[in-house]
This record gives structure tokens, C-alpha cells and sequence, in this order.
């Protein structure tokens, strides 16, 4: 008999992580810190990196792959012009 709340399975079916988030989190955190610094050159970036990482270990505390479903969510459902007239996603002309 399998119980979910055995420490191996859920240690098992957890995606990888970094500092408490999920690699997908850690990376797009350092890449949007890194642009932001090169755009400003400023010092404070680092502290927004940091409460943003705090933000994505909560985030990740409760669902760990929340990035992965937010993208997946709006790749493929992302909205067209004709929404309003059909009342839904409609890729026709």
C-alpha cells in the first residue's frame, strides 16, 4: 500500500531546487536581476532579487512547479483578436 506522504515519494516526484524554488524560478529570477542591473546599474537590484526569491519560495512552498504551470497555461492559452465576437479563443481569420 502507497501512502502520498511518504518522505521518498514526495522526494521523488519534487522537481529540482534551488535555495527553496524550482530551477525555472532561479533562473528566470537571475536573468530578469541581471538585465534589470545592466539597465540601471544599480547596486539595489540585489534586494529586489532577494524579496522576489522570497516571493518564489513561498510560491514554491505551496506548489513547487507553479512556474511550469503558469506557462503552460498562457502558451497555450493565450488570447486572440476575436475574442469578444465569439466568446472564446478563435484562431480563424
Amino acid at each position: 500500500m502507497s501512502n502520498s506522504n511518504d518522505p521518498l515519494f514526495v522526494g521523488l516526484t519534487r522537481p529540482t531546487m534551488i535555495f527553496g524554488v524550482s530551477t525555472q524560478f532561479a533562473l528566470l529570477n537571475m536573468f530578469a536581476s541581471i538585465c534589470f542591473y545592466i539597465y540601471s546599474s544599480s547596486i539595489k537590484i540585489i534586494l529586489i532579487a532577494l524579496i522576489i526569491h522570497g516571493i518564489g519560495y513561498y510560491a514554491c512552498f505551496k506548489e513547487p512547479k507553479f512556474v511550469e504551470l503558469y506557462m503552460n497555461k498562457f502558451g497555450k492559452f493565450n488570447n486572440c483578436k476575436n475574442k469578444i465576437f465569439y466568446g472564446g479563443n478563435s484562431y480563424g481569420i
